[in-house]
Parts: C-alpha cells; sequence; structure tokens
C-alpha cells in the first residue's frame, strides 16, 4: 500500500504539471490567435476603406470619360463647321476679292517656312547668312502687308466680315472642346492610376491579412487540441485525487486500527501489573484511560 501510494502521489504530481503545461499553452495560443484576428480585421477594415475609395475613383474616372466623349463630339462637329466655313470664306474671297495683284498668302507662308528651315539647319558663309535673312525678312513683311490690305479688303464687305467672324467663332468653339478633351482625358487618367494603386495595394495587403486569419486558424486550432488536453489531464488529476484521498484514508484507519491494538496491547499489560499490586506510572494511568479501562 505505501508503495502504490507514493506512486500514485507521483504520476499525480505529474499530471498536475501537464495540467499546467497545456493551460499555458492554450493560454498563450489564445493570445496570439487574438493578435492574429485584430490584425486580420484591422486590415480587412483598411481594404474595405480603400476599396471604397477605388471604386469612387473608377466611378469619377467613368464619368470623366463619357464627358470626354461628349466634347470630343462637340469639337467633331465645331471642327467640321470650322472647315465648312474655311471652304465658304475660300469661296467667297475668290469670289468677292478678285485681287489678281495679290500673290497666294498661303504659298508665301509656305515659302517663309522653308527659308526659316534652311537658316536654322544650314551651314552658310556670312554672305549668304546675310542674303537669307534679308529674304526672310523682306517676305515676312510682304506677307504683313499683303495681309493688311486683304482684312481692310474684308472689312469692306459685309459678307466676308460674317463668314469671318462666323469662322473665328466657330475656330475658338472647337479650340474649346479640344482643351476640355485634354484636360478632362488628364483628370480621368490620374483618377484611373489612383484606382489601380489603390487596387494593387489592396491585393498587397489582402495577402497579409490572409495570412493573419491562417494563422490565427493555427493558433485556434492549437489552443483548442491544448484546452482538450488540459481538460483530460483536470480529469486525471480529479481521479487521482480521489484515489489517492481514498487510499490516505485507509492509511489513517490502517494507522489508527494499529495504534489502537498496540494501546489495547500495553493497556492490557499494565492492568495485569496493576492487578498484582504493582505501582502504575502516570504515563500507565494515561494508556489505561485511553484503553477505556478507567
Amino acid at each position: 500500500m505505501p508503495e502504490l501510494l507514493e506512486e500514485l502521489e507521483a504520476r499525480y504530481e505529474k499530471r498536475k504539471r501537464d495540467m499546467e503545461l497545456h493551460r499555458m499553452l492554450r493560454d498563450k495560443h489564445n493570445k496570439e490567435g487574438r493578435e492574429w484576428a485584430d490584425k486580420r480585421d484591422e486590415l480587412n477594415k483598411k481594404i474595405k476603406e480603400m476599396l471604397t475609395e477605388a471604386k469612387e475613383h473608377k466611378k469619377l474616372r467613368d464619368e470623366l470619360n463619357e464627358k470626354v466623349k461628349e466634347y470630343k463630339e462637340e469639337r467633331r462637329k465645331w471642327n467640321q463647321e470650322v472647315q465648312e466655313l474655311a471652304r465658304k470664306l475660300k469661296e467667297a474671297k475668290g469670289r468677292l476679292l478678285p485681287r489678281k495683284d495679290l500673290p497666294s498668302i498661303g504659298k508665301l507662308k509656305k515659302k517663309l517656312k522653308e527659308l526659316e528651315f534652311k537658316q536654322q539647319t544650314m551651314v552658310l558663309t556670312p554672305e549668304k547668312e546675310r542674303e537669307l535673312v534679308e529674304l526672310i525678312d523682306s517676305l515676312y513683311k510682304k506677307i504683313t502687308e499683303y495681309e493688311k490690305q486683304m482684312d481692310e479688303e474684308m472689312k469692306k464687305n459685309q459678307e466676308l466680315k460674317e463668314l469671318q467672324e462666323k469662322f473665328r467663332e466657330a475656330k475658338e468653339k472647337a479650340e474649346h472642346y479640344h482643351k476640355l478633351v485634354e484636360e478632362t482625358v488628364v483628370k480621368a487618367q490620374e483618377h484611373h492610376n489612383k484606382m489601380v494603386e489603390l487596387f494593387e495595394k489592396v491585393d498587397e495587403i489582402r495577402k497579409e491579412a490572409d495570412e493573419a486569419h491562417r494563422l490565427f486558424v493555427e493558433n485556434k486550432k492549437t489552443a483548442d487540441e491544448e484546452h482538450e488536453k488540459f481538460i483530460a489531464a483536470s480529469r486525471d488529476v480529479k481521479d487521482f485525487e480521489k484515489i489517492i484521498a481514498g487510499l490516505r484514508q485507509k492509511k489513517m484507519a490502517s494507522k489508527k486500527k494499529k495504534e489502537k491494538s498496540e494501546i489495547k496491547r500495553k493497556a492490557e499489560e499494565i492492568y495485569e501489573k496493576f492487578k498484582r499490586g504493582e505501582p502504575l506510572t502516570t504515563e500507565d494511568i494515561l494508556i489505561l484511560q485511553k484503553a477505556g479501562l478507567l
């Protein structure tokens, strides 16, 4: 019995240590799991906010792209109007300004561009350079003078004045819508770039969130396993406590029974001694009292 009790007490202490270890590991993994869950939730919240922002940029981009289509259509209409008015203006000039003595201003401007290009790209002697500069200057003055004469002639003619004004207004409209197209395309591209950037960041953060969720699940699984082991160890510890308590009670009862038998034996010896008339000590009297003989 003593050896069995000692063995059970040793196993009981070991199982208590196991129980405490499993409790500690369970709490550790539960804590880590909660931390990973908090990080996952924080990242998912950030993802949701970024997706909302990205969708807003997409909405604005799409709205601006629709505006671009509208502006392009308006630009096309006004460019068409410009071309039509230019044709009418040219036809009216030819009909209403029969100035055969004036050369074609368009041809003169073309010649001027050719000479300016030659000056910029060719290596010339100082003399040739001077001649070319003088020729360019002379041609520029002629064009300016001819345009001035044409303007004076056109001012005298109401039909030409009206066509010129319509042509100017149509050209301004075409340029206005062209500018709107360019500005709106830039704005739409900015929103598109921000949208793409946000979606790319969302992909990166989603990977972090998925990893945090994986670690949360992993820690939760380990914590659940440790909890099961803790429960099993707790049951074993309680079983050991019951068994050990029972054995200890039996041991105490056996010890008491043995002590009682020993006292009874001693008391009987003392009683015989008393009957023989031998003197008794205080301890002898106490033993007789314990044995119920006094």
